[in-house]
């Protein structure tokens, strides 16, 4: 493994542990609060940046986020997904379903 390579990944395990370290504190101040599910992944992302200065999706978040909840057997946070009506099949023309 050369330098460069054992450098960026030792940023990318800090990166890890700081994003988890603020994914475990906000679960835990919403146990303390009793509102685990009351939880914004947003938080994670503005907190993450405040502390550390990193640039996080609010999709990284989510998984951070359900991390730490699976950790602590709460139950996790989903995304709404589109509904079946919603999604267009790639090649597919409207009125058309692909059982031709």
């Amino acid at each position: 493994m050369s330098w460069k390579q054992r450098k960026a990944a030792k940023a990318a395990a800090r990166r890890h542990g700081q994003i988890l370290r603020v994914a475990g504190d906000i679960v835990t101040r919403g146990a303390m609060e009793r509102n685990v599910q009351g939880i914004d992944p947003n938080r994670i992302v503005a907190i993450t940046f405040g502390r550390y200065r990193l640039r996080v999706t609010e999709d990284e978040a989510l998984d951070y986020l359900n991390a730490e909840l699976a950790e602590r057997g709460y139950p996790l946070h989903y995304v709404d997904a589109p509904a079946p009506d919603d999604v267009t099949i790639p090649g597919q023309r409207d009125g058309q379903d692909g059982d031709q």
